[in-house]
Protein backbone atom coordinates (compact mmCIF):
# COMPACT_ATOMS: atom_id res chain seq x y z
CA UNK A 1 0.00 0.00 0.00
CA UNK A 2 0.86 3.53 -0.62
CA UNK A 3 1.97 5.92 2.01
CA UNK A 4 -0.26 6.74 3.78
CA UNK A 5 1.05 9.55 6.54
CA UNK A 6 -0.75 12.19 4.43
CA UNK A 7 -4.46 10.91 4.99
CA UNK A 8 -3.56 10.06 8.54
CA UNK A 9 -2.33 13.86 9.51
CA UNK A 10 -5.70 14.96 7.87
CA UNK A 11 -7.82 12.11 9.66
CA UNK A 12 -5.94 13.59 13.08
CA UNK A 13 -7.59 17.09 12.71
CA UNK A 14 -11.21 15.87 10.79
CA UNK A 15 -11.43 13.66 14.04
CA UNK A 16 -11.43 17.20 16.11
CA UNK A 17 -14.75 18.34 14.20
CA UNK A 18 -17.89 18.68 15.98
CA UNK A 19 -20.95 16.36 15.84
CA UNK A 20 -24.21 16.42 17.16
CA UNK A 21 -24.03 14.97 20.95
CA UNK A 22 -20.49 13.87 19.86
CA UNK A 23 -21.44 11.40 18.36
CA UNK A 24 -18.53 11.17 15.85
CA UNK A 25 -20.58 9.31 13.41
CA UNK A 26 -17.67 9.41 10.41
CA UNK A 27 -14.94 6.97 9.50
CA UNK A 28 -12.31 6.82 7.06
CA UNK A 29 -11.85 3.56 4.73
CA UNK A 30 -8.09 4.50 2.83
CA UNK A 31 -7.51 3.55 -0.19
CA UNK A 32 -4.15 4.72 -1.44
CA UNK A 33 -1.79 7.82 -0.69
CA UNK A 34 -4.41 10.16 -2.79
CA UNK A 35 -7.88 8.26 -2.40
CA UNK A 36 -10.33 7.18 0.49
CA UNK A 37 -13.45 6.61 1.60
CA UNK A 38 -15.40 8.94 3.86
CA UNK A 39 -18.45 6.40 5.98
CA UNK A 40 -20.69 6.71 8.46
CA UNK A 41 -21.49 4.45 11.43
CA UNK A 42 -24.84 3.76 11.46
CA UNK A 43 -24.87 2.44 15.30
CA UNK A 44 -23.80 5.76 15.78
CA UNK A 45 -26.75 8.16 14.08
CA UNK A 46 -29.95 9.63 16.19
CA UNK A 47 -32.91 7.88 14.60
CA UNK A 48 -35.23 9.49 17.23
CA UNK A 49 -34.18 13.15 17.00
CA UNK A 50 -32.94 13.35 13.51
CA UNK A 51 -35.06 10.40 11.43
CA UNK A 52 -33.96 12.41 7.93
CA UNK A 53 -30.76 12.16 8.81
CA UNK A 54 -30.21 16.02 8.21
CA UNK A 55 -28.09 16.92 11.76
CA UNK A 56 -25.79 13.93 10.67
CA UNK A 57 -25.65 14.56 7.06
CA UNK A 58 -24.78 18.07 8.42
CA UNK A 59 -22.04 16.56 10.73
CA UNK A 60 -20.26 14.60 7.93
CA UNK A 61 -20.23 18.02 5.85
CA UNK A 62 -17.69 20.05 8.72
CA UNK A 63 -15.84 16.33 8.78
CA UNK A 64 -15.50 16.92 5.30
CA UNK A 65 -14.29 20.86 5.44
CA UNK A 66 -12.47 20.25 8.46
CA UNK A 67 -10.43 17.66 5.97
CA UNK A 68 -10.28 19.79 3.30
CA UNK A 69 -8.61 22.56 5.54
CA UNK A 70 -5.94 20.11 6.66
CA UNK A 71 -5.11 18.79 3.01
CA UNK A 72 -4.19 22.67 2.09
CA UNK A 73 -1.52 22.22 4.75
CA UNK A 74 0.41 19.43 2.22
CA UNK A 75 -0.83 21.62 -0.78
CA UNK A 76 -3.57 19.69 -1.65
CA UNK A 77 -7.12 20.48 -2.03
CA UNK A 78 -10.04 17.76 -1.34
CA UNK A 79 -12.21 16.47 -4.21
CA UNK A 80 -15.73 14.85 -3.25
CA UNK A 81 -17.73 12.80 -5.02
CA UNK A 82 -20.90 11.51 -2.93
CA UNK A 83 -21.69 8.11 -3.19
CA UNK A 84 -25.36 8.06 -1.44
CA UNK A 85 -27.68 10.83 0.42
CA UNK A 86 -29.51 8.53 2.62
CA UNK A 87 -27.85 8.15 6.06
CA UNK A 88 -29.73 4.69 7.07
CA UNK A 89 -29.32 3.38 11.07
CA UNK A 90 -30.53 0.10 10.14
CA UNK A 91 -27.57 -1.26 8.64
CA UNK A 92 -24.73 -2.89 10.17
CA UNK A 93 -20.72 -1.75 9.94
CA UNK A 94 -19.22 1.39 8.25
CA UNK A 95 -21.28 2.38 5.13
CA UNK A 96 -19.41 4.27 2.31
CA UNK A 97 -20.64 8.08 1.85
CA UNK A 98 -18.68 9.95 -0.34
CA UNK A 99 -15.12 9.16 -2.36
CA UNK A 100 -12.48 11.21 -1.35
CA UNK A 101 -9.72 12.00 -3.60
CA UNK A 102 -6.54 14.33 -2.97
CA UNK A 103 -5.93 17.25 -5.97
CA UNK A 104 -3.50 19.76 -6.04
CA UNK A 105 -4.54 23.14 -4.93
CA UNK A 106 -4.87 25.66 -7.16
CA UNK A 107 -6.13 29.10 -4.56
CA UNK A 108 -4.53 29.88 -1.15
CA UNK A 109 -6.66 28.21 2.23
CA UNK A 110 -7.41 31.36 4.31
CA UNK A 111 -8.01 28.85 7.44
CA UNK A 112 -4.91 26.83 9.25
CA UNK A 113 -5.46 23.86 10.02
CA UNK A 114 -4.26 24.86 13.64
CA UNK A 115 -8.04 26.42 14.31
CA UNK A 116 -9.36 22.91 14.04
CA UNK A 117 -7.38 21.79 17.27
CA UNK A 118 -8.50 25.09 18.91
CA UNK A 119 -11.59 25.46 17.69
CA UNK A 120 -14.11 24.64 21.11
CA UNK A 121 -17.72 24.44 21.88
CA UNK A 122 -17.71 26.88 24.93
CA UNK A 123 -20.38 26.86 27.56
CA UNK A 124 -19.09 29.01 30.13
CA UNK A 125 -20.40 31.97 31.38
CA UNK A 126 -19.54 34.81 28.51
CA UNK A 127 -17.01 37.97 28.90
CA UNK A 128 -19.60 40.69 31.04
CA UNK A 129 -22.44 40.91 28.36
CA UNK A 130 -20.51 42.30 25.58
CA UNK A 131 -21.26 41.99 22.09
CA UNK A 132 -19.53 40.18 19.54
CA UNK A 133 -17.96 42.77 16.93
CA UNK A 134 -19.99 43.98 14.25
CA UNK A 135 -17.41 43.56 12.01
CA UNK A 136 -16.35 39.90 12.93
CA UNK A 137 -20.46 39.23 12.85
CA UNK A 138 -20.44 40.77 9.17
CA UNK A 139 -17.10 38.37 8.09
CA UNK A 140 -19.38 34.92 9.61
CA UNK A 141 -22.66 36.28 7.41
CA UNK A 142 -20.40 37.01 4.21
CA UNK A 143 -19.13 33.57 4.91
CA UNK A 144 -22.50 32.14 5.16
CA UNK A 145 -23.84 33.50 2.22
CA UNK A 146 -21.34 32.59 -0.20
CA UNK A 147 -22.65 29.11 0.55
CA UNK A 148 -26.55 30.36 0.12
CA UNK A 149 -27.34 30.32 3.73
CA UNK A 150 -28.35 33.53 5.69
CA UNK A 151 -26.67 34.09 9.34
CA UNK A 152 -28.69 37.01 11.63
CA UNK A 153 -27.87 38.05 14.57
CA UNK A 154 -28.80 40.16 17.64
CA UNK A 155 -26.70 42.40 20.42
CA UNK A 156 -30.55 43.38 21.73
CA UNK A 157 -30.53 42.33 25.68
CA UNK A 158 -34.36 41.72 24.75
CA UNK A 159 -33.84 39.09 22.06
CA UNK A 160 -30.70 37.66 23.81
CA UNK A 161 -32.58 36.95 27.10
CA UNK A 162 -35.64 35.78 25.07
CA UNK A 163 -33.28 33.16 23.22
CA UNK A 164 -31.89 32.03 26.40
CA UNK A 165 -35.10 31.46 27.98
CA UNK A 166 -36.37 29.32 25.05
CA UNK A 167 -32.98 27.31 25.27
CA UNK A 168 -33.99 27.02 29.27
CA UNK A 169 -37.52 26.08 28.54
CA UNK A 170 -36.57 23.83 26.32
CA UNK A 171 -34.19 21.65 28.78
CA UNK A 172 -36.38 21.40 31.70
CA UNK A 173 -39.37 21.78 30.39
CA UNK A 174 -40.14 20.56 26.99
CA UNK A 175 -37.54 17.47 26.69
CA UNK A 176 -39.67 14.91 29.02
CA UNK A 177 -40.47 12.69 25.59
CA UNK A 178 -39.10 9.32 27.10
CA UNK A 179 -37.38 8.48 23.39
CA UNK A 180 -35.79 11.51 22.97
CA UNK A 181 -34.37 11.65 26.49
CA UNK A 182 -33.49 8.01 26.14
CA UNK A 183 -31.63 8.55 22.92
CA UNK A 184 -29.52 11.30 24.26
CA UNK A 185 -28.76 10.06 27.27
CA UNK A 186 -27.37 7.07 25.43
CA UNK A 187 -24.25 9.70 24.70
CA UNK A 188 -24.04 11.54 28.37
CA UNK A 189 -21.05 10.87 30.12
CA UNK A 190 -21.38 11.64 33.95
CA UNK A 191 -17.72 11.29 35.20
CA UNK A 192 -14.40 11.80 33.54
CA UNK A 193 -13.80 8.39 33.47
CA UNK A 194 -16.73 7.50 31.75
CA UNK A 195 -15.82 9.78 29.60
CA UNK A 196 -12.09 8.62 28.90
CA UNK A 197 -13.71 5.23 28.48
CA UNK A 198 -15.78 6.14 25.39
CA UNK A 199 -13.46 8.88 24.25
CA UNK A 200 -17.16 10.54 22.72
CA UNK A 201 -20.47 11.58 23.53
CA UNK A 202 -21.36 14.81 25.89
CA UNK A 203 -19.02 14.76 28.92
CA UNK A 204 -20.40 16.65 32.36
CA UNK A 205 -16.83 18.43 32.65
CA UNK A 206 -17.68 20.09 29.16
CA UNK A 207 -21.13 20.44 29.42
CA UNK A 208 -20.30 22.51 32.06
CA UNK A 209 -22.96 20.84 34.32
CA UNK A 210 -22.44 18.25 37.48
CA UNK A 211 -22.00 14.83 36.73
CA UNK A 212 -25.06 13.89 39.33
CA UNK A 213 -27.49 16.56 38.25
CA UNK A 214 -26.93 15.09 34.06
CA UNK A 215 -27.68 11.27 35.82
CA UNK A 216 -30.72 12.65 37.71
CA UNK A 217 -31.79 14.44 34.26
CA UNK A 218 -32.03 11.86 32.27
CA UNK A 219 -32.61 8.50 34.60
CA UNK A 220 -35.00 10.23 37.31
CA UNK A 221 -36.54 13.24 35.11
CA UNK A 222 -39.78 13.00 37.25
CA UNK A 223 -37.62 15.31 39.70
CA UNK A 224 -37.34 18.28 37.10
CA UNK A 225 -41.52 18.13 36.73
CA UNK A 226 -41.37 19.19 40.49
CA UNK A 227 -42.04 23.53 40.81
CA UNK A 228 -39.94 24.30 43.12
CA UNK A 229 -37.22 22.26 42.22
CA UNK A 230 -37.61 22.96 38.20
CA UNK A 231 -37.52 26.67 38.07
CA UNK A 232 -34.33 26.66 40.84
CA UNK A 233 -32.34 23.80 38.23
CA UNK A 234 -33.91 26.60 35.48
CA UNK A 235 -32.33 29.58 37.30
CA UNK A 236 -28.98 27.93 37.51
CA UNK A 237 -29.10 26.96 33.88
CA UNK A 238 -29.74 30.66 33.06
CA UNK A 239 -27.12 31.45 34.95
CA UNK A 240 -24.34 29.68 33.50
CA UNK A 241 -25.73 31.52 30.34
CA UNK A 242 -24.76 35.25 32.06
CA UNK A 243 -22.32 37.18 29.93
CA UNK A 244 -23.96 36.67 26.68
CA UNK A 245 -23.89 39.72 24.45
CA UNK A 246 -24.92 38.29 20.95
CA UNK A 247 -27.07 35.25 19.72
CA UNK A 248 -27.58 34.73 16.11
CA UNK A 249 -29.65 32.15 13.85
CA UNK A 250 -28.85 30.59 10.69
CA UNK A 251 -31.22 29.65 7.64
CA UNK A 252 -30.75 27.78 4.51
CA UNK A 253 -31.34 24.52 2.03
CA UNK A 254 -31.92 22.16 5.07
CA UNK A 255 -34.59 19.46 3.51
CA UNK A 256 -32.02 18.12 0.95
CA UNK A 257 -29.02 15.81 1.93
CA UNK A 258 -26.98 17.54 -0.77
CA UNK A 259 -27.91 20.80 1.57
CA UNK A 260 -27.63 19.06 4.82
CA UNK A 261 -23.87 18.37 3.38
CA UNK A 262 -23.35 22.07 2.35
CA UNK A 263 -24.67 23.08 5.68
CA UNK A 264 -21.87 21.41 7.12
CA UNK A 265 -18.88 22.37 5.40
CA UNK A 266 -20.41 26.42 5.87
CA UNK A 267 -20.75 25.57 9.43
CA UNK A 268 -17.23 24.61 9.97
CA UNK A 269 -15.42 27.87 8.33
CA UNK A 270 -18.18 30.18 10.13
CA UNK A 271 -16.86 28.07 13.24
CA UNK A 272 -13.18 28.38 12.73
CA UNK A 273 -13.31 31.55 11.49
CA UNK A 274 -14.67 32.59 14.65
CA UNK A 275 -12.17 31.00 16.21
CA UNK A 276 -9.25 33.04 14.60
CA UNK A 277 -11.52 35.81 15.94
CA UNK A 278 -11.63 34.17 19.37
CA UNK A 279 -14.77 33.92 19.44
CA UNK A 280 -16.52 31.10 20.81
CA UNK A 281 -19.89 29.78 19.83
CA UNK A 282 -23.00 27.45 22.09
CA UNK A 283 -25.29 25.53 19.68
CA UNK A 284 -28.37 25.74 21.09
CA UNK A 285 -29.37 22.14 19.47
CA UNK A 286 -32.83 21.05 21.93
CA UNK A 287 -34.40 24.13 20.59
CA UNK A 288 -33.73 22.93 16.70
CA UNK A 289 -34.94 19.57 17.40
CA UNK A 290 -37.74 19.71 19.36
CA UNK A 291 -41.11 20.93 17.30
CA UNK A 292 -42.52 22.91 19.54
CA UNK A 293 -39.32 24.98 20.36
CA UNK A 294 -38.91 25.16 16.73
CA UNK A 295 -42.57 26.36 15.65
CA UNK A 296 -41.73 29.22 18.49
CA UNK A 297 -38.52 30.27 17.43
CA UNK A 298 -40.09 30.72 13.70
CA UNK A 299 -42.74 32.81 14.68
CA UNK A 300 -40.23 34.73 16.84
CA UNK A 301 -37.99 35.58 13.93
CA UNK A 302 -40.25 35.97 10.89
CA UNK A 303 -38.60 37.67 8.07
CA UNK A 304 -40.56 37.57 5.07
CA UNK A 305 -37.10 38.08 3.12
CA UNK A 306 -35.65 34.94 4.18
CA UNK A 307 -35.40 32.38 1.32
CA UNK A 308 -35.39 29.01 3.86
CA UNK A 309 -36.25 27.75 7.02
CA UNK A 310 -34.14 28.13 10.06
CA UNK A 311 -31.75 25.10 10.97
CA UNK A 312 -29.75 26.93 13.91
CA UNK A 313 -29.86 28.73 16.80
CA UNK A 314 -26.46 29.80 19.25
CA UNK A 315 -25.10 32.41 21.42
CA UNK A 316 -21.60 33.72 20.50
CA UNK A 317 -19.27 35.33 22.89
CA UNK A 318 -16.16 35.69 24.82
CA UNK A 319 -15.07 33.42 27.39
CA UNK A 320 -12.16 31.55 29.25
CA UNK A 321 -10.77 28.68 27.34
CA UNK A 322 -13.51 25.74 27.86
CA UNK A 323 -12.44 22.30 28.29
CA UNK A 324 -12.14 20.26 25.38
CA UNK A 325 -14.47 17.23 24.77
CA UNK A 326 -13.02 14.04 24.10
CA UNK A 327 -12.09 12.06 20.60
CA UNK A 328 -11.46 8.57 19.20
CA UNK A 329 -8.21 8.21 18.03
CA UNK A 330 -7.05 7.96 14.80
CA UNK A 331 -6.89 4.10 14.97
CA UNK A 332 -11.05 4.45 15.80
CA UNK A 333 -11.48 6.04 13.29
CA UNK A 334 -9.35 4.60 10.22
CA UNK A 335 -11.72 1.50 8.96
CA UNK A 336 -10.90 -1.32 6.90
Amino acid sequence: MSDLSIWTDIVDHARWAPTPHNTQHARFRLLDSRRAVLCYEPSRLLPVEDPRGQFMACGLGIVLEMAAVAAAHHDLDLEVRYLTGTLDHTLSGPQPYAELTLVPRTKPEPLSRELIKQRRTSRLPYDGDRPVSPTVLAELAAIAEGFEHQLEFSSDRKEVDWVLGLNADTMFYDLRDDRTRAEIGMWARYSMKHARKHGDGLAAHAMMFPGFLMWLFFNKNWIFQIPGLSHLCRALYLRSMRGTGTVAWISGDFQTPAGCVNAGRMLARVWLTMTRHGVYLHPFGSVITNERSHKTMEEHFANSQRKHPLWLLVRLGHSNVPPQAMRLSVDDLIVS
